[in-house]
């Protein structure tokens, strides 16, 4: 049986590694500080090491040594190239970031122990760490649940989907993506395409609500020279940019009918036809979609394609609430706050208790954009070296009681609204209209763009509810 030393603080995330080490039949064991390793074990009797660089940074400050042997691995909250090539050179066998999801740490201890067990002579003469940390990029980029993959977590529901994603990304098949607004899709498609074969081609990302329905066509599919007023030259649309690649339609709910219908000739045929085109051009894409909304009631309602629907439903990827991922809000709350604070220019703030039970205790309706945005608020609002929760200033979330239906006032209960918010008339408004009028219609009334309706409708919660004419 190999025996292991972790060597962590208590709040490092490696420390959680120790109860599944031990369930994969290894002998482990825990130390807070290298300093209690030492006094309480002989390290040269462990087949390896895992240890997290801030018990590393704590001996150098007090000029310590490291332990020559046994073989060692060593784990970053802060990964960067300089210390990872020192550690190397030091004797460490991998120098990985944290957090690490638990495949590719058991992958590299086993391959740690294999080394100890084998080792090869010539290379011990002639070590390369440089060969190890070559890869640490790459692999940290790749590593779901990393920083440096863009997509952060490691709370039950975050792995069962990153077993998922491992699972389809190196296939074709279409995926759809669903999730609260905020909660990330974006970050998931871009992570799929990360790991897939195409990853050296495009990813096209479009948000289909942000585009006018009388350009959606255009842009997605291209149009010829003169198809339409104000088409002074021959356009590729994006579909055709993503060739080789893959193509991320986010809100595909609102992609009006027509497109619907090109986009499935698309999936069918492999092939798009311009507007104004009488040929069609060949492109092989990988398509990725995500909504917010429940398509099937939209197939109900007439307003989404039932064969489209069944085109996109292939895989379905499921986001969970910011809400419900437990100890990813913290995770997610300090690497945001280091994010701010250098997006300012300010000093690296220290993330207190205070700060943290603030960030808990909110529902976040928003999910990680409103925690973002929230932190962001904090560290410009609060003074230098110092954050304070009350500047995350999180709306107040008022129990649902007082909100017993949301049916469009009549103009007689307008004209008593006294004393309202423009966000709160901005509500009235579309819910008193949106059954009548379309979303062109909407925007036009109010003196903004298309765009900027379905942006304000994703910040106030503002449910589209569209009736279908008889």
């Amino acid at each position: 049986m190999h025996s292991i030393m972790i060597i962590c603080p208590d709040n490092s995330p490696l420390k959680e590694s120790e109860k599944w080490l031990s369930r994969y039949g290894f002998q482990v064991n825990i130390s807070n500080t290298l300093e209690q390793a030492n006094k309480y074990y002989e390290l040269s009797e462990f087949h390896l090491l895992l240890i997290d660089q801030e018990a590393i940074n704590h001996i150098e400050a007090s000029s310590a040594e490291l332990p020559s042997a046994p073989h060692r691995i060593i784990l970053d909250a802060k990964p960067s190239l300089s210390i990872g090539i020192n550690s190397m050179a030091q004797g460490a066998a991998y120098y990985l970031p944290l957090p690490t999801d638990s495949e590719t740490l058991l992958k590299h201890v086993v391959n740690a122990l294999e080394q100890n067990d084998h080792p090869d002579p010539a290379s011990t003469q002639n070590q390369t760490p440089q060969v190890y940390f070559s890869n640490t990029a790459k692999e940290e980029r790749l590593t779901l649940g990393t920083q440096g993959s863009g997509i952060i977590g490691q709370c039950p529901p975050m792995q069962s989907l990153f077993s998922d994603m491992r699972k389809i990304a190196g296939t074709d098949v279409t995926v759809l993506i669903r999730g609260e607004s905020g909660t990330g899709k974006e970050l998931v498609a871009k992570a799929l395409h990360n790991l897939s074969q195409r990853h050296n081609h495009p990813i096209i990302s479009v948000n289909c609500a942000a585009i006018p329905e009388n350009l959606i066509e255009s842009e997605l599919f291209g149009h010829e020279k003169g198809a339409f007023t104000g088409a002074n030259s021959s356009h590729d649309g994006l579909i055709y940019a993503a060739d080789k690649g893959t193509l991320f339609l986010d809100e595909i709910g609102e992609l009006p009918l027509e497109a619907q219908a090109r986009l499935l000739r698309v999936l069918q045929e492999g092939e798009i036809r311009k507007v104004g085109a009488t040929q069609s051009t060949k492109v092989d894409i990988r398509l990725i979609t995500a909504t917010h909304r429940n398509l099937t009631d939209m197939i109900q309602q007439g307003l989404f394609r039932e064969d489209l629907y069944y085109r996109l439903y292939v895989m379905e990827l499921l986001l969970p609430p910011l809400r419900d991922r437990g100890d990813d809000i913290s995770m997610l709350a300090k690497i945001l706050l280091e994010k701010a604070c250098q997006k300012h220019s300010k000093p690296i703030c220290n993330y207190t208790k205070t700060f943290d039970k603030a960030i808990r205790s909110h529902r976040w309706p928003g999910n990680v954009r409103e925690l973002e945005n929230a932190i962001e608020r904090a560290v410009i609002l609060s003074p230098p070296e110092k954050i304070e929760a009350a500047n995350l200033k999180l709306a107040s979330q008022q129990p649902p009681n007082n909100t017993t239906n949301h049916s469009p006032m009549s103009d007689a209960d307008s004209k008593n609204l006294v004393g309202t918010t423009l966000d709160d008339y901005f509500k009235h408004f579309v819910l008193s209209h949106q059954h009548k009028m379309t979303e062109t219609q909407l925007a036009h009334s109010l003196g903004i763009s298309r765009k900027s309706l379905w942006e304000r409708r994703q910040k106030l919660a503002i449910p589209k509810k569209v009736t279908a004419e008889k």
